[in-house]
């Protein structure tokens, strides 16, 4: 009879192996496109909007005719679709200044190379367990296709994901303005993390909040100064071409419910519920909360793409890291399922499946429950 930590060693190694394998697969399918043509992701757009900073001046970054005139330089033949803009805050483009200068395939993958230490370091901080456990989330990760395919698209999914792991550990340490500062630099792709400063007022963790709001109130003035008027104007103007685009809320509420009132109504409701799962968990640890904080802004989002469903990995860890029960973490399985092939199954199992992930968080924590129990 095989001894059960040898049996659990069998497993564990058996899950690395086909996690490896998963990963091996999907990433070589998901990078097809840009290992083909290096300009082929997103990156290029930011690419593109910090070339038109240096050389026509920061106001002029959202400039439509001036990003076509690039985008056509650089892909020439490629066609300027509705998702062909540079629509991010300028603090991105600035972030991907200094390699400008090496062209858009090179500076793609030394992108990708500085994301994926920073999902290593956002792993470091936040991820639960220990030894090989640990290493399993690491692996899981990198076999996931929305991370996978956030990588690929060039997206700065792993910078905000790394700012809420530095969030949580700042946190821990007893330094909750510089945890909150830390948050705030997730600004660079603000809808990723929207609701969970105001998560952490309705929990009272207003330290936290007021760290956040002067590092965003800081890249907001800045980014101000930089772009003007002109600029303010140009990108209020994409943005608002952007929102009827059927692909930027496809896998939103609002893409199932629809746009106008009922997408606006949707997204402040499930804000409120969010909210006031958070004043009934403010007892509750800050994994907890943060957990609930990204959920409720998944399912509140009303401009989401399949990558950005990658924040969720830090969801996930923070979740596992307050205890909840076996079942509730066994219903990560189908989260992840559910994103995983999204594609082919469209939007609804993946918003049930966050849907429900929020009820468990917006019920009061039964761990620290018990711990309360226990204690009395």
């Amino acid at each position: 009879m095989i001894p059960s930590a040898a049996r659990r060693n069998l497993g564990a190694a058996a899950l690395a192996w086909f996690l490896t394998l998963v990963a091996a697969i999907t990433g070589w399918w998901t990078f097809q496109p840009v290992v083909r043509d290096g300009t082929d992701s997103d990156l290029t757009f930011v690419y593109i909007g910090a070339r038109i900073g240096i050389e026509n001046g920061w106001s002029h970054i959202y400039s439509f005719d001036l990003q076509q005139q690039l985008f056509s330089l650089l892909r020439p033949g490629a066609p300027f679709g509705d998702g062909a803009r540079f629509v991010s805050p300028p603090p991105l483009a600035w972030l991907v200044l200094p390699l400008s200068a090496l062209g858009p395939k090179a500076a793609f993958w030394i992108w990708l190379a500085i994301s994926l230490v920073v999902l290593v370091a956002a792993w470091w901080f936040a991820a639960p367990g220990d030894g090989w456990k640990r290493w399993l989330w690491l692996l899981g990760a990198l076999a996931w296709y929305p991370v996978l395919y956030a990588l690929a698209l060039g997206q700065p999914v792993m910078l905000a994901l790394l700012a809420v792991a530095g969030c949580w550990w700042l946190a821990e340490a007893r330094r909750p303005y510089l945890a909150g500062a830390v948050l705030g630099l997730s600004a660079v792709k603000p809808q990723l993390t929207i609701a969970v400063p105001l998560v952490l007022l309705a929990a009272g963790r207003w330290r936290i909040a007021a760290g956040w709001g002067v590092t965003v109130a800081a890249l907001a003035a800045a980014s101000l100064i930089a772009i003007g008027r002109q600029g303010l104007d140009d990108y209020l103007g994409l943005l608002a071409a952007a929102q009827p685009v059927v692909n930027n809320r496809y896998f939103t509420l609002a893409g199932v419910i629809g746009t106008g009132v009922p997408a606006y109504a949707t997204q402040a409701g499930v804000t409120a519920i969010g909210m006031i799962g958070a004043y009934a968990n403010r007892h509750a640890s800050l994994a907890r909360l943060l957990c609930l904080g990204l959920v409720t802004t998944v399912l509140g989002a009303s401009y989401w793409h399949l990558d950005d469903y990658a924040i969720l990995l830090g969801a996930a860890w923070l979740f596992w890291r307050d205890g909840p029960p076996a079942w509730q973490r066994a219903w990560l399985l189908v989260v992840a399922f559910a994103a995983e092939f999204a594609w082919p199954l469209g939007p609804l199992p993946i918003l049930l499946a966050v849907a429900v992930w929020m009820v468990f968080l917006v019920a009061p924590s039964q761990s620290r429950l018990a711990a309360t129990q226990a204690a009395t």
